[in-house]
């Protein structure tokens, strides 16, 4: 007996008993969807991996029915592949395998496809939305995906060719060429009619006007529609105040453009001005996701590629050479700290305070670091005021310094009722700190002069240097006052 047949079944008694029971519960389906409806997330999920493995698949088809396909993607990787074959039969079935498909990890899609027919892929690809189907196809060996595309309806895959040509990184590649547009010179009356008869699988946001050639002329708003008289062309309602991107734009200032324009959708013209597709915000949703990740990957010195699933030797490719220059860094600093062994051996009391001035220098540092990243990645930063954002910077890294570093003075003095190590605590840390603050700033602003990724590896390169001046201020200061600190 299933999960669900326990929860319903009657228990014994008399006939007259039982057959009032089975009139007043509601049906098997019905129970199955307020139960599925009732599970929290993680429950749901144990569910329904007892159902693929249970040999009967009918309660399974009901359970998948009720789950979003990014509930059920997550599921992939927990499967053996005979697991993984039985679950996409059913989802495939369902007409679910294209949309869940769509929202696996790269590193689990590859897997899935190796194993899936070409014959179902193309199934599967058609009943993609265009940019869906792209992103998929981009996961495929080169060969594999011209020859799925040979297999396709000729208007599909000339759609999905063009779409591929402008790169998966740009606005382009992220838009759905999908798009309904009108003519101008069309009466109301027609433009209702349209609507109607694309109302049940579209959504319709805007109305977007056209001339003969295809260019982009206006946009009617739905409420613009219903304020307009039956004798009026969309030519004469439609306003021409447009925010549009073309198809080469990068797909970050298009999601900086819906960020400050505050859009649920945004057309995309190609090279000659005509309406090529649109982009609609869960798009940017995707994208914004897709840069942040990306981000925290690279200021940790990490390839976006790594999961927790990627083999072993391609980690150590991934990691190891951030590692290395992270120890480089880490050498020098001790380099640093040998050559003032001397002053070390005779005042051990110095050895007390290095840590504080160059941990707090690292860590002003970063703070720098991240205000910056972000500037650059939301489009606040302008580069051309570099200088000036690089000097406010240092200003705040100096008075953060005169604050810190008083309060090691003032510690130094109580504790070891030194004067002179107290001043020099207070002029080191404000030195750091000073230029901890400059170079966090200037690492990333380096970065993007030079066409880099201002994330690629700055967290590692801004820790090691404030080490290093961390250390270098606080020792050779006190070994040019070492008379002064008994």
């Amino acid at each position: 007996m299933t999960d669900f047949a326990q929860a319903v079944a009657p228990s014994p008694g008399p006939r007259g008993r039982r057959e009032v029971l089975y009139r007043n519960i509601p049906s098997m389906a019905a129970m199955q969807r307020t139960y599925l409806d009732n599970l929290a997330h993680g429950q749901r999920q144990k569910l329904i991996l007892r159902l693929i493995r249970s040999p009967s698949k009918r309660q399974l088809r009901r359970a998948l029915a009720r789950v979003h396909p990014a509930d059920i993607a997550p599921l992939f990787p927990l499967l053996k592949p005979h697991e993984q074959d039985s679950l996409l039969e059913v989802l495939f079935e369902l007409r679910l395998a294209a949309p869940t498909l769509s929202e696996m990890d790269p590193q689990t899609l590859l897997q899935v496809l190796d194993e899936f027919p070409d014959d179902r892929l193309a199934v599967i690809v058609g009943r993609l939305p265009a940019d869906d189907a792209v992103d998929l196809l981009d996961q495929l060996d080169p060969e594999r995906g011209k020859t799925l595309l040979d297999s396709l309806e000729p208007a599909l895959a000339t759609h999905l060719n063009n779409l591929m040509l402008y790169g998966a990184t740009t606005a382009g590649g992220i838009m759905d060429p999908d798009v309904v547009f009108f003519r101008g010179d069309e009466s109301l009356a027609s433009t209702l009619e349209g609507i109607r008869s694309l109302a049940q699988s579209r959504r319709l946001f805007y109305l977007y006007v056209t001339d003969d050639r295809g260019h982009l002329i206006g946009l009617v708003k739905l409420w613009q529609l219903l304020s307009a008289t039956a004798e009026s062309r969309l030519s004469d309602i439609m306003s021409r105040d447009l925010i549009s991107v073309q198809v080469d734009a990068p797909q970050e200032d298009v999601a900086r453009m819906f960020v400050r324009y505050d859009l649920p959708m945004m057309p995309v013209l190609d090279l000659d001005g005509k309406l090529a597709g649109v982009i609609t915000v869960d798009d940017v949703f995707d994208v914004l996701e897709e840069e942040a990740s990306a981000d925290l990957y690279r200021l940790g010195g990490l390839s976006v590629q790594e999961t927790l699933a990627t083999p072993l030797a391609r980690i150590l490719r991934f990691r190891l050479p951030w590692l290395l220059a992270g120890l480089v860094g880490a050498l020098v600093a001790a380099g640093v700290i040998g050559q003032f062994q001397a002053v070390l051996a005779k005042y051990v009391i110095l050895a007390a305070f290095m840590h504080p001035v160059a941990a707090t220098s690292a860590l002003a540092g970063q703070q720098t670091l991240t205000v910056l990243l972000g500037s650059l990645a939301t489009g606040e930063m302008d580069l051309r005021r570099t200088w000036r954002v690089i000097g406010r910077q240092a200003s705040v890294g100096l008075v953060n310094g005169v604050i810190v570093g008083s309060i090691l003075a003032l510690a130094a003095l109580l504790w070891e009722r030194n004067l002179a190590l107290s001043g020099v605590l207070l002029v080191a840390s404000t030195t750091s700190l000073l230029i901890a603050s400059t170079v966090g700033a200037l690492i990333p602003l380096m970065l993007r002069r030079l066409n880099l990724d201002p994330a690629l590896g700055s967290s590692v390169l801004v820790v090691s240097l404030a080490d290093i001046t961390g250390f270098l201020s606080f020792l050779g200061l006190a070994s040019l006052l070492a008379s002064h600190l008994l």
